[in-house]
C-alpha cells in the first residue's frame, strides 16, 4: 500500500512537471505561435520525452543514491566530486540528445552552432537539469526531515511512557505494602474494622489496576479513592490521628491523571504520625476553580523530617517527576513551618501533555 502510494505520487509529480514543460515549450516558441498546429505539439512532446529520460535518471540518482549515502558517509568530499562528475555526464547526455537526435530528426534543423553559443547551451542545459533535481531533492529532504521528526517524537514518547510506568510501578507497591501493614496491625488485634478495611483496600487496588491504566479519570473518582485511603488509615490509627478536610470544587467531572494526588496523602500519613501519645493532625485541602487545581497537605512533624528522608525518591520526588512528564504548567513546593510539613501543589489541568506521551494507551 505504501509503495503504491509512493508510485502514484511520483507519477503525479512527473505528469505535472511534464505538462508545465510542454506548455512553456509551445507558448515560448515563435514557430508554434505563428503556426499553432498539431505538428508542433507532437514535436514538443517527443523532444521533451527524450530529455525527460535524462532528467529522470538525474533525479533518481540524487534522491535514491546520492542523498542516502551523503547522510551516512563521513567522506563528503568524495561524494561531492562524484556529484560534479555525474552532472557533467547528465549535461553531456542532454546536449548529445539535442545535437544528434532532436535537432536533426525531430525539428529537422542543422546542428552546427558557434563555440560561445555551445557554452551558453551547456549552461542552459545544466540549469534545466538542476531545476528539476533541486525540486525533487528538496521534496525528498523535506520528507526525510518529517520522518526523522516523527521517529524522534515516537522515541521520546516511548522513553517518557516507560519512565512514567516505572514511576507508577515504584509507587503502587509502596502504597500496597503500607496498606497491608495497616490491615495486619488490625488483624492481630482481631479488630471488627478488618473486613471494612479489606473492602476499602480492594476498591483501591481495583482502581489502581484499571483506572491507572487510563490517561485520565474524573476528579470525583480520584477523591473516592483518596477518601477510602484516609478511612483505611483512620481505622488503623483510631484516635491517634485527626484528619481535617477542606473541599471547594466547581466541577467534580474535571479530568485529572489517576493516582496523582493520593501519594501526597500517603506521604502525610507516613511522615506525620507521632509515636508518642500526642494526636497527629493532618490537613487536606483540595480546591478547583477555573480549571486550576490547588492541593495542600499539611501534617504535624514526627521525629524524622520528610525533607531529610532518604527514601524521598519514592515519595515527593516521584510525584515531581510525574508532574514534569504529564503537565506543562504546575508548581510543587514543600517546606516545614511551625512544626508542620506542608506540600503545596497547583496544576493547570488544561496544560496536560499526556496525550502526546501516551498516544497508544486507552
Amino acid at each position: 500500500m505504501v509503495k503504491q502510494k509512493r508510485l502514484l505520487l511520483h507519477i503525479i509529480f512527473w505528469l505535472v512537471y511534464f505538462g508545465i514543460i510542454i506548455f512553456n515549450e509551445l507558448y515560448l516558441s515563435s514557430s508554434f505561435l505563428n503556426d499553432p498546429s498539431v505538428k508542433w505539439i507532437n514535436k514538443a512532446i517527443l523532444s521533451q520525452l527524450l530529455l525527460l529520460i535524462i532528467k529522470i535518471s538525474a533525479v533518481y540518482y540524487v534522491i535514491y543514491s546520492l542523498i542516502p549515502r551523503w547522510l551516512k558517509s563521513s567522506n563528503k568530499a568524495r561524494l561531492a566530486v562524484e556529484l560534479v562528475l555525474m552532472f557533467c555526464l547528465f549535461v553531456a547526455a542532454y546536449r548529445a540528445m539535442m545535437h544528434f537526435v532532436i535537432w536533426p530528426y525531430i525539428y529537422e534543423e542543422p546542428g552546427k552552432i558557434q563555440a560561445l553559443s555551445m557554452v551558453a547551451r551547456y549552461l542552459y542545459s545544466l540549469l534545466d537539469v538542476l531545476q528539476v533535481v533541486g525540486i525533487a531533492a528538496a521534496i525528498k529532504l523535506f520528507r526525510l526531515r518529517l520522518s526523522a521528526m516523527k521517529n524522534e517524537k515516537m522515541l521520546q514518547q516511548e522513553k517518557f511512557t516507560a519512565e512514567l510506568l516505572h514511576l507508577k510501578a515504584q509507587m503502587n507497591p509502596h502504597f500496597l505494602f503500607n496498606s497491608l501493614n495497616s490491615i495486619f496491625s488490625l488483624s492481630r488485634m482481631q479488630s471488627e474494622k478488618t473486613p471494612d478495611m479489606v473492602l476499602k483496600l480492594s476498591n483501591i487496588l481495583r482502581y489502581m489496576l484499571y483506572e491507572s491504566e487510563k490517561k485520565m479519570t474524573t476528579l470525583e473518582d480520584e477523591l473516592k479513592i483518596i477518601n477510602d485511603y484516609i478511612d483505611l488509615q483512620l481505622m488503623r490509627y483510631g484516635e491517634k490521628v485527626k484528619v481535617i478536610k477542606e473541599m471547594g470544587i466547581e466541577n467534580t467531572g474535571a479530568q485529572i491523571t489517576p493516582l496523582l494526588i493520593l501519594p501526597l496523602i500517603e506521604n502525610s500519613f507516613k511522615h506525620g504520625i507521632n509515636g508518642s501519645q500526642e494526636i497527629s493532625v493532618i490537613h487536606f485541602s483540595l480546591k478547583l476553580r477555573k480549571n486550576i487545581l490547588v492541593v495542600q497537605t499539611k501534617n504535624s512533624l514526627s521525629n524524622e523530617s520528610v525533607i531529610t528522608d532518604k527514601k524521598e525518591g519514592i515519595g515527593l520526588m516521584n510525584i515531581k517527576r510525574q508532574l514534569e512528564l504529564l503537565y506543562r504548567d504546575y508548581t510543587l513546593n514543600y517546606f516545614e513551618k511551625e512544626n508542620y510539613f506542608i506540600v503545596d501543589l497547583e496544576i493547570k489541568l488544561n496544560s496536560y501533555a499526556g496525550s502526546e506521551l501516551l498516544d497508544s494507551r486507552g
